[in-house]
């Protein structure tokens, strides 16, 4: 099978939960699985910001990204958390490739305005994916290697724009025509209203669901994003702690529902 699974938050920035999250990813490629594995970073970014005097401003969850931030999302991205998961999986003798969307013409996307009162918001150096080109990950994957996507690509006009990880980890999933999407979250899952994890949402369930305020807040662009990535020809969507014990090779391999388990039907 084509996996993409996308990592983030501590599980993207503690070794331990790494080094745990790694094993499983060399399992599921030992296994015979193609899996690319993406990340962002967005606790260590704010922490070197910090440590530089640049001042962190977001808008509706999105990092607004001057030049100077997007400078330092690049050195924090595609250097120390990208080396970082190459090195957890070379500990565990799985070949892998640390890249990111602007490597092998990966990821093409432009630039995100954001729209405030009636007003446009300009979110600086921020992207979303518009042309995906598969071939450089698919050459890591002849070669054996699991390839490690920090979330930046390239504008038209070759500039490095600060992307969404879970957006460029759809985007990849649909390019691949992935059979399984995996979000690895502290959530667990898509929570109802009352904070309980759903274990199973079918695709034609999902507007139900929020029409009836069974989901809320952040869940509601977090399963809009699923349903449009399910349409696109994912297969499927697991929403997973990275916490839970062996929680990715127990979703893939023993196909157990650990989280939240999306499907076309």
């Amino acid at each position: 099978m084509k996996i993409v699974v996308k990592v983030g938050g501590q599980a993207s920035e503690e070794h331990f939960r790494r080094q745990h999250l790694a094993r499983q990813v060399a399992g599921l490629a030992s296994a015979g699985h193609r899996v690319v594995v993406v990340h962002g970073g967005g606790k260590a970014l704010t922490q070197t910001l910090q440590r530089l005097g640049i001042e962190t401003v977001f808008h509706n969850g999105l990092r607004v990204t001057d030049a100077a931030t997007r400078d330092v999302a690049l050195m924090v991205l595609a250097g120390i958390i990208n080396k970082q998961w190459v090195a957890e999986l070379e500990g565990q003798r799985q070949p892998a490739l640390g890249i990111c969307g602007g490597d092998g013409k990966l990821v093409t996307a432009r630039r995100l305005t954001a729209t405030a009162n009636g007003t446009k918001k300009d979110l600086g150096y921020v992207g979303r994916p518009t042309k995906i080109n598969t071939a450089i990950l698919n050459l890591a994957f002849s070669k054996g290697f699991v390839p490690v996507v920090a979330s930046l690509g390239l504008s038209a006009s070759g500039q490095y724009l600060n992307i969404n990880a879970d957006d460029l980890a759809a985007a990849l999933a649909t390019a691949l025509e992935a059979d399984r999407l995996l979000y690895l979250t502290e959530s667990g899952g898509v929570w109802d209203a009352k904070k309980k994890v759903l274990p199973l949402v079918r695709l034609r369930d999902i507007q139900s669901l929020i029409h009836k305020g069974t989901v809320r807040d952040g869940m509601i662009p977090k399963l809009r994003s699923c349903a449009r990535t399910i349409q696109h020809g994912v297969h499927e969507i697991d929403i997973i702690s990275p916490d839970e014990q062996n929680s990715l090779l127990r979703t893939v391999i023993k196909r157990e529902s650990v989280g939240t388990r999306i499907v076309r039907s």
